[in-house]
């Protein structure tokens, strides 16, 4: 049966997760989560919360999953120590670098792949099935066939948000919180400003959707072999925990869920599954008075759902009550059985004990999270117990028997790395920057020039600058005929959810007309890169952070990478791998904010998908500044109004093996180029973007 697993921010929605029947928990701990502004669960209150949810059989999954720093490797490996050492059932992470760290500390915790990870097709799943990873989380944008297939294809644990926010953006690749308001999604500090008032064709909030809600279609999830349910929602009440919980239980097993109660607690304007079902239309939703008005009443009955404890486990209870021997207790349950015993019991002086009250008094197990399938108890005629001593058997042998279960259910660990000094894992990270310096003199020779064209004519214009020693343009746009094809990059879709075998075979082909590069943006295209025998080039959609991610990646084939976006010049320079691997940021052109799948401007398919005439191709912001879409068969991608500039920064950018110019709305490439090389001064609207400011820690 497929698990049911809640989200918890606070120990009261643990609670409310456990009481009410959840299988598992995800949380995080102060540091390193994707929700740094949930409470989240301090050193002590983890330890408790994990004893708690092993005592009723409830995994529990901690959310490492943002991208972290070099600087932060040791107090990263000291929170996975601590993580382990009290027993978490699983480590979600989106970087390839944590991961590896985790590795050196602790060899056989269980590894999740976030959905920041970005695994939407069977090609990414098989390969972090090969990195080690337990399982993958799959982004919110897959379709139930495309679901269906990575679930057929591999045999790895698949996790489904089945309900709670749904982000715009393809899993992974938002940049729209950072690159607007300096508060980076990625390290766990998103804004939410898909949220605000974007608009197009008399639209507003055309970036904001409804919740999503597949609680009514968990049967089918389950018949194609979906491992886990996952609700959304760190950031949420308990009685939305409760609720959401409570719902998913009866949708298993096979009653009608309370959606009402559901859409009463929390909801933007209702739910939708318009991914699931490829139905883009009518997905747009906001938080509106009417919805904030219906969860008054809802919130209280939500509250009695997790009021008592879930009862999880029958037991068997027996007593033997005789003359002059001592009284013994026996609780039996999960394999599991606890005898406790006490003094012999007394004469009755008024009323002797039958076994009737014996059995009575012991099968009151209210508060616990056992119930009582059979009791039997063997009672001498003519004896007496006070019901106080009962209980305190009853109350030692349940306690006794959870205990068991407890220590059951709490796994035990192969550390790797020291521990003595309460510093783990300092032996491990210091040798991997060792030679740090070395690494970087002999990269501080000049920059190379790179560019990333969208339209043919750029890329005809492209190939006649000879400065460029790769040109990153669309596999699509590719054929036989193209020239310079030794400096051609081909850039496949990001999405491969609906054309992983469409592109990994237009990808052979181009290999066949004697191309031999492309851009890799997930474990999909690094997958697919390494079966065709082609050169990956990383692209900056891989949220390259740290040294560690860069030699995770160097390890796979990839030894040509950009760099985020969101790092500082001066972090981005820190970091370092095999001297063999060329690294790389962006320098000019518009970052992309966000990917989506479902086109917002015409709230339905992409424009390339279906071809629609008279399509703007922009979105307003509330300041009326126009963001370019660029539309391709299978996704929207949102770009920041402001170009990034930095020719007049060409000293800070010495250090890298090269920098890219992105062109995307520009005619005339030539004419960029020229004038970044000249280091002129850029006299449009221009952004640094977080080159120089950073984000939000």
């Amino acid at each position: 049966m497929s698990e049911i697993l809640a989200p918890c921010g606070t120990f009261e929605a643990l609670t409310a997760a456990v009481n009410t029947g959840a299988d598992a928990v995800y949380l995080g701990c102060v540091d390193f989560n994707a929700r740094k502004n949930a409470e989240n669960f301090t050193s002590d209150r983890l330890k408790e919360a994990i004893e708690l949810c092993h005592r009723n059989s409830v995994k529990v999954y901690i959310t490492l999953n943002t991208l972290i720093y070099d600087r932060e490797a040791e107090s990263f490996i000291r929170t996975v120590t601590e993580c382990a050492e009290n027993g978490a059932d699983a480590l979600i992470v989106q970087d390839l670098g944590a991961a590896a760290l985790i590795r050196k500390t602790v060899s056989d915790i269980p590894l999740h792949a976030s959905t920041q990870m970005t695994v939407n097709s069977p090609a990414g799943a098989m390969l972090a099935k090969e990195l080690g990873f337990s399982r993958v989380v799959l982004g919110r944008e897959l379709s139930f066939e495309q679901i269906r297939d990575i679930v057929s294809s591999c045999d790895i644990e698949t996790e489904v948000f089945v309900h709670g926010a749904l982000c715009v953006s393809v899993s992974g690749q938002c940049g729209m919180s950072a690159a607007l308001g300096g508060r980076s999604a990625n390290r766990g500090m998103c804004a939410q400003p898909c949220r605000l008032g974007f608009s197009c064709l008399g639209r507003e909030n055309v970036l904001s959707l409804k919740d999503l809600s597949l609680i009514e279609r968990l049967k089918e999830l389950e018949e194609i072999g979906v491992t886990s349910f996952k609700i959304e929602g760190r950031m949420k009440r308990p009685e939305y925990v409760a609720a959401a919980v409570a719902a998913c239980r009866d949708s298993v097993g096979g009653k009608p869920p309370n959606m009402q109660l559901l859409r009463g607690v929390f909801s933007r304007s209702g739910f939708t599954d318009g991914y699931f079902t490829g139905n883009f239309h009518n997905m747009q939703g906001i938080r509106t008075k009417e919805d904030v008005f219906a969860s008054a009443g809802a919130l209280q009955k939500a509250e009695a759902l997790y009021a008592k404890p879930f009862k999880r486990y029958k037991c068997d209870i027996s007593a033997t009550v005789t003359e002059n021997k001592p009284i013994s207790v026996t609780v039996s349950a999960k394999g599991h059985s606890v005898t406790v015993s006490g003094s012999a019991p007394q004469k009755a002086l008024k009323h002797e004990l039958t076994s009737d009250a014996v059995c009575a008094q012991l099968e009151k197990l209210g508060g616990t999270e056992f119930y009582c399938e059979n009791t039997v108890a063997r009672v001498e005629p003519g004896l007496s117990v006070s019901l106080s001593e009962l209980n305190d058997f009853r109350r030692r042998a349940v306690r006794q028997l959870s205990d068991k279960i407890l220590a059951e259910n709490t796994p035990v660990y192969v550390f790797k790395s020291p521990m003595s000094d309460g510093k783990a894992g300092r032996a491990a990270v210091t040798p991997l920057f060792a030679d740090k310096k070395s690494v970087l003199a002999e990269k501080s020779e000049r920059f190379g020039y790179r560019c990333e064209v969208y339209t043919a004519r750029q890329l005809d214009k492209a190939i006649q600058i000879k400065e460029f020693s790769f040109i990153y343009c669309p596999d699509t746009l590719l054929s036989s005929d193209t020239a310079d094809k030794e400096r051609i990059v081909a850039v496949p879709p990001v999405f491969l959810g609906d054309c992983e075998k469409e592109t990994a075979e237009r990808l052979a082909k181009l290999k066949e007309y004697g191309f031999s590069n492309v851009a890799v943006h997930t474990l999909s295209h690094i997958n697919i890169a390494r079966r065709l025998g082609m050169t990956p080039f990383g692209t900056y959609r891989l949220n390259i952070t740290n040294s560690f991610t860069l030699n995770a990646l160097s390890a796979l084939g990839v030894k040509d990478a950009v760099l985020s976006p969101e790092l500082t010049l001066r972090a981005a320079k820190s970091i370092c791998a095999d001297p063999d691997v060329k690294r790389g940021i962006i320098a000019y052109g518009r970052l992309p904010l966000m990917l989506t799948r479902r086109c917002p401007i015409n709230d339905g398919m992409p424009c390339g998908r279906v071809k629609r005439k008279n399509c703007p191709h922009a979105l307003n912001d509330r300041k009326g500044r126009s963001l370019i879409c660029l539309c391709s068969d299978n996704a929207v991608e949102i770009l920041n109004p402001d170009v990034l500039y930095l020719g007049d920064k060409q000293d800070e950018l010495r250090g890298f093996d090269f920098v890219i110019l992105r062109f995307t709305d520009e005619t005339d490439p030539y004419r960029q180029f020229s004038s970044f090389v000249r280091a002129e001064r850029f006299t449009e609207n221009f952004t640094r973007g977080s080159y120089f400011k950073g984000t939000t820690e």
